[in-house]
């Protein structure tokens, strides 16, 4: 069977596919799996998406040479903005090591009650940064000034030098 033999080609033509739907149907069953847990009405994976709230800023640096920089390290690190939750309402962002910044599983809009959160995914599981102090309202997590946490085992630690800033903007 040489390499211009049809059947080879039709195999090798095969293969390629498969291997496209496989990465395709990984990045789909992401997606479903959020909207299993949001609705569909509720998350959108627009990265252009327009926010009522939080929508100026499409970029956040996340800096500490503190407890977090020493104990949650994959968190330390530039996010993009990635989509939305709650019909538009705030969005979500992910760094290149798929971290999110994202409010928590309690978060709720309805009640003014939002915990922002660095976390393995959108919903905030498994966090290891938090800000349980500026959950009253909609604050955008580079509006928040101090109080920010890393988790080392099992419990919460202020870590005075970890930043949350926007370091790029629509305009930009």
């Amino acid at each position: 069977m040489g390499s211009k033999d049809p059947d080879c080609l039709d195999m090798k033509f095969f293969l390629v596919a498969l291997l496209a739907a496989v990465a395709t149907a990984d990045l789909e069953k992401h997606q479903e799996e959020l909207v299993a847990k949001f609705g569909a009405k509720n998350v959108n994976f627009d990265k252009n998406v327009r926010t009522q709230f939080c929508d100026q800023c499409t970029e956040i640096t996340v800096t500490s040479t503190g407890g977090a920089m020493e104990h949650q390290p994959q968190r330390i690190a530039t996010y993009v903005k990635e989509g939305s939750l709650w019909e538009n309402m705030m969005p979500f962002w992910k760094s290149d090591n798929n971290q999110y910044i994202t409010p928590d599983p309690m978060s709720n809009p309805i009640m003014y009650y939002i915990k922002w959160v660095v976390s393995e995914s959108v919903g905030g599981f498994n966090a290891g940064l938090m800000n349980d102090a500026y959950t009253d309202g909609y604050n955008c997590p580079y509006e928040i000034p101090d109080q920010w946490e890393y988790e080392f085992q099992r419990q919460w630690f202020v870590d005075p030098t970890l930043k949350v800033v926007c370091t790029k903007t629509r305009e930009q």
